[in-house]
């Protein structure tokens, strides 16, 4: 296993949207077309036909969103367009003991502000303020990780 991270990130939640087939391949579609990098990407779950999508940006560009918060909610159907800036996104490479990873971190009390997993790569964000010490930690505690 391997990890990797990038320091300024931020998370940009839609919250209440359409729960419907296509609904995040659109938002994706739509923060490209508008010039935004999308790292990464996961869904809440449905309640009532409306969940919320979050995806994973640099923290810039999480500024230019939030002041056109309102548009951008207008464009892709969203209830509200919520930015939360200060984070840091992690990315574990050929993860084989997921359980292993999140217990580090839950351990070290370091809260996941997003997670999202695909074949053997466990993304998540936390608060930048905590990278130092989870480096240090995967360091001790999960050998090769870095």
């Amino acid at each position: 296993m391997s990890a990797h991270y990038r320091e300024k990130v931020a998370k940009v939640t839609f919250r209440g949207i359409r729960d419907r087939p296509g609904m995040a391949a659109e938002i994706i579609s739509i923060m490209k077309e508008e010039g935004f990098t999308v790292l990464a990407a996961s869904f809440d779950s449905s309640v009532g036909g409306r969940a919320d999508f979050s995806v994973i940006t640099y923290e810039s560009e999480g500024v230019s969103i939030r002041r056109r918060r309102e548009e951008i909610a207008e464009k892709v159907g969203a209830k509200e367009v919520v930015v939360d800036p200060g984070l840091a996104f992690v990315e574990f490479l050929d993860v084989l003991d997921l359980k292993a990873i999140l217990e580090v971190l839950a351990n070290a009390g370091i809260n996941l502000e997003f997670i999202a997993m695909t074949s053997g790569v466990l993304g998540v964000a936390i608060r930048r303020i905590f990278l130092d010490e989870l480096m240090y930690i995967l360091q001790e505690e999960v050998p090769h990780a870095l």
